[in-house]
């Protein structure tokens, strides 16, 4: 079986894939749940590599999870990527997408996946799942306010901003942990 590798492109909106040489490509949008249903997809694949840009933040949560599902994926300084597309002749936003000059890159750029340390692998998934578990209690939070007597809307709604904060503050611990390791040096 030939190899296969994988480009991801993630911005505030998307997720997009792309994988050579099968040309197989999907969008999705840049939520929890796509992804890991991304993570899922790209597990049963069995990638060679995947390739990501360390364009901005959106990239973090992504590598976090591809960690945490065993993924071998690499970080790649924009620059190199921008370079590599002059190489190629690939310079118009017309011949490719983004997550197809990844994948193209990994393909062709000798690049190595930088695993992270079991013990950072742990702190991902207990973030992850400290994650969950806030996002449940808000949804819940979210429903009584709904229907909720005047009396106690306050309390709930104080509540509801006390979680939305953990949340942020989880997000934040989770991408920090993925920035200080292997991966984004």
């Amino acid at each position: 079986m030939e190899s296969q590798f994988a480009g991801l492109y993630a911005t505030a909106e998307t997720i997009e894939v792309a994988v050579r040489p099968t040309k197989e490509m999907w969008k999705t949008d840049f939520a929890d749940e796509s992804i890991a249903a991304t993570a899922k997809k790209l597990k049963g694949m069995q990638p060679r590599l995947v390739v990501m840009e360390a364009a901005g933040a959106f990239e973090l949560p992504v590598a976090g999870v591809f960690a945490i599902y065993g993924l071998p994926f690499a970080i790649v300084n924009p620059r190199n990527v921008r370079d590599f597309a002059r190489a190629v002749g690939r310079v118009s936003r017309f011949d490719y997408t983004q997550a197809d000059l990844l994948a193209h890159f990994g393909e062709l750029v000798d690049l190595q996946p930088r695993p992270l340390a079991e013990e950072l692998i742990e702190k991902l998934k207990y973030l992850r799942t400290r994650r969950e578990n806030v996002v449940e209690m808000l949804l819940l939070e979210r429903s009584y306010l709904a229907t909720a007597p005047q009396s106690l809307r306050n309390d709930i709604q104080r509540h509801i901003n006390f979680l939305e904060q953990g949340i942020t503050t989880l997000n934040q611990e989770f991408n920090r942990t993925v920035r200080s390791s292997a991966v984004w040096r």
